[in-house]
């Protein structure tokens, strides 16, 4: 990371470093079909095959394990409580998106 100027000092004086400065990255050797790529925000290079395509993990919300949509919130899922008592029921009112236990 090259940093330069006022920049420079303006970091310097507010303990900003380059967190990668005392990462000293190892000789990759990538398999067949693979090259190193480096990516913005990472130290080191890592093998990436074009030809492979990874799927999204991280879908958000769905529902799809039992939750129930929210009432009274976007894109929040409800699941049921563990209550010993009648729960506090969502309202646009009490800032609560899902049944709540007493307190």
């Amino acid at each position: 990371m090259q940093i330069t100027g006022l920049f420079a000092v303006a970091a310097a004086s507010k303990g900003i470093f380059d967190p990668c400065s005392t990462v000293t990255c190892g000789n990759l050797v990538c398999p067949t079909g693979f090259t190193a790529e480096s990516v913005k925000g990472h130290c080191c290079p890592y093998c990436v095959n074009p030809n492979i395509k990874v799927g999204k993990v991280i879908t958000g919300p769905t529902g799809s394990h039992g939750g129930k949509p929210s009432p009274t919130c976007a894109d929040v899922f409800c699941f049921p409580t563990l209550c010993q008592k009648e729960t506090t029921a969502p309202t646009t009112t009490n800032g609560l998106c899902c049944p709540s236990c007493p307190k």
